[in-house]
């Protein structure tokens, strides 16, 4: 079971699950009664309305992504459609994130952005909760997010998201219509605010440096540090104090302007990506915490003791055999620093195979929380390492940006120093090794059973780009604006030309294992024609190739489904990473 995202309120909390078989809001109070609110489509987030009437559902009817909006009685179940038209992309904040308050603090507004007006934009509006009116506050010519209303309700924090490393941040004047840039810079930086109080907007920024640190921004007002660590600290939570979460390696610390406290887990992402953001429950933070060996929970925490309080026991029904993984670094191409997670099965009898499980994004990151694919893999006496390789989020910007322009470049060189390094452990059979990922992940598996062949006995990959320049064209709409500098411009002969020549479908001859394949009929962020390109060309080759179609959209959201490709994968690595024959009897000389 998936959980995140969970939301406090006077009673209890909210949180999207997929108990049911699809993510859907639930209730549990804060003596631990749950029910679920059932809406259609699959929920990617929820907030509450101020006064606690409402709460806002975004969800994914179709699976292409145009999220809709609405809001819940929690108390009937009763459904009002606030934005449902079929075909445009609504957001209440960063794509795929957590962190931001749609509502003015007096509870007459709702923020959000649409592509209503332009498939390549999106525009920043807000609405009467009283009149249902809707007015632009922000035409974009990029991806603009609300983020937060000031104290007052009276302006409104938007954040331009050009590129995951690349943001600017402007107020909306509700009453004059005046918008002001906060943030003017020159190169990339970052600005993920956090809340916004009497003080002021206070942010996680990497302006004039390579880590995000904590400050507070006042407009007109110079930048002022509160934390300059020299690592990510990767969200602000503003309430009754001020706490920013500080990961490290495989747990979180929360810090104020005077404590230092260690959570038993992980708990924050950028943006609070998959829900990994604390949120003020009075005076405690509610955190989602999970770790590789058991199920992600959530939790009442005392950010200056460190006191703890669970609320939840999802893994009461979870195999009491989960694996904690290690925390891993081997050295890449010109001496860069790769770290990992290394899941290794108990007991082991001998030398096992491995897989290389590759993270999507690219910018995203290897994450030290429960994996059920993980923990079958692991179970069925497969070794798994999953990589943060060039372009992972968590290792400062200028890491974050080395995938920029160099998809299937420099990370290749990466997965071959993987490689090297699964071959050099001790327990671990270098000759019966795997690939998997899902999304760029399976750009990444597909890559390197073409281009770094001689490593790999079997692969697997799942929603992936087989074809860079038809993944350029391809694209969501509202990507369209950032791709020239995030993978390439197809318009420019030399670019189209090193394009084609990172895209595994132009090396498909070289593949010599045997290779699952697996696309979403309706995926909008990676098309699958380029999949089913490359299963014919495999074929026509005389490859060993399987191609499972799956169902809606660009990442797995029927729990069902899901746990099939799981249990088709596994079954996969266990029939192709078996040891031939002649390994066997050479094994057992050795014995």
């Amino acid at each position: 079971m998936t959980v995140w995202g969970a939301w406090p309120a006077k009673d209890g909390f909210a949180y999207v699950g997929d108990e049911s078989g699809r993510p859907q809001p639930w209730f549990q109070t804060w003596a631990g009664e749950r029910r679920m609110l059932p809406i259609d489509g699959a929920v990617t987030r929820l907030a509450w309305r101020p006064d606690e009437s409402r709460l806002l559902v975004v969800t994914d009817v179709t699976g292409g992504q145009d999220y809709r909006l609405a809001e819940l009685d929690p108390g009937t179940g009763e459904v009002e459609w606030l934005a449902a038209e079929p075909g445009v992309r609504r957001e209440i904040g960063v794509p795929y994130s957590s962190t931001s308050n749609p509502y003015s603090p007096d509870g007459r507004l709702l923020a959000y952005a649409t592509s209503a007006r332009d498939v390549t934009c999106l525009d920043v509006y807000v609405r009467d909760l009283k009149t249902g009116e809707t007015r632009m506050v922000l035409e974009g010519d990029d991806r603009y997010v609300p983020m937060f209303f000031s104290p007052d309700s009276r302006y409104l924090l938007v954040l331009r998201f050009h590129q995951n490393t690349d943001h600017d941040l402007f107020t909306c004047d509700l009453e004059t219509g005046r918008i002001r840039h906060l943030t003017p810079h020159e190169g990339p930086a970052k600005y993920q605010p956090g809340g916004w109080n009497e003080d002021g907007i206070y942010l996680c920024t990497t302006e004039g440096r390579d880590f995000l640190g904590v400050a507070l921004l006042v407009p007109g007002r110079e930048l002022e540090w509160i934390a300059t660590p020299d690592a990510d600290v990767e969200n602000v939570i503003v309430g009754s104090q001020v706490v920013w979460a500080l990961p490290q390696d495989q747990c979180t610390i929360l810090c104020t302007s005077e404590t230092a406290v260690e959570l038993p887990g992980f708990a924050s992402q950028p943006f609070g990506y998959d829900g990994y953001v604390p949120r003020f429950a009075g005076d405690r933070l509610l955190a989602q915490v999970g770790a590789g060996d058991r199920a992600t929970e959530f939790l009442l925490v005392d950010p200056t003791s460190g006191e703890t309080r669970p609320l939840t026991g999802f893994g009461d029904g979870l195999p009491d055999d989960l694996v904690a993984p290690e925390t891993v670094r081997f050295t890449g191409t010109g001496g860069l620093e790769i770290s990992g997670l290394l899941y290794r099965p108990r007991p082991a009898a001998g030398p096992v195979p491995a897989v290389l499980s590759i993270h999507g994004g690219p910018e995203w990151a290897a994450l030290p929380v429960h994996d059920p694919l993980i923990q079958r893999l692991v179970r069925a006496g497969i070794a798994v390492l999953t990589p943060n390789v060039r372009g992972s989020t968590g290792r400062g910007l200028a890491y974050q940006r080395l995938i920029y322009r160099d998809w299937g470049g420099g990370d290749l060189a990466d997965f071959e120093a993987a490689a090297g390094f699964l071959r050099s452990l001790d327990g671990v059979d270098g000759d019966r090794l795997g690939v998997h990922g899902i999304s760029y992940g399976g750009f990444a598996a597909l890559s390197c059973l073409t281009r770094l062949p001689e490593y790999w006995r079997a692969g697997v990959a799942i929603c992936g780009p087989a074809d860079l320049e038809e993944d350029v064209r391809s694209l969501p709409p509202t990507w369209s604006r950032r791709v020239v500098e995030w993978i390439g411009d197809v318009g420019d002969p030399a670019d189209l030309a090193r394009l084609r020549t990172a895209s595994p479908l132009t090396h498909a001859a070289e593949v010599r294992a045997p290779l699952l394949l697996a696309h979403a009929v309706n995926d909008t962020t990676v098309g699958i024609n380029g999949t089913e390109r490359l299963y014919e060309t495999l074929t026509g080759l005389g490859k060993t190739v399987r191609f499972i179609r799956l169902s809606r959209g660009h990442l797995p959201d029927d729990r069902a489904e899901r746990d099939e490709l799981d249990a088709a994968v596994v079954q996969w690595f266990r029939d192709h990473l078996e040891p031939h024959p002649a390994e066997v009897k050479t094994t057992a000389g050795h014995r």
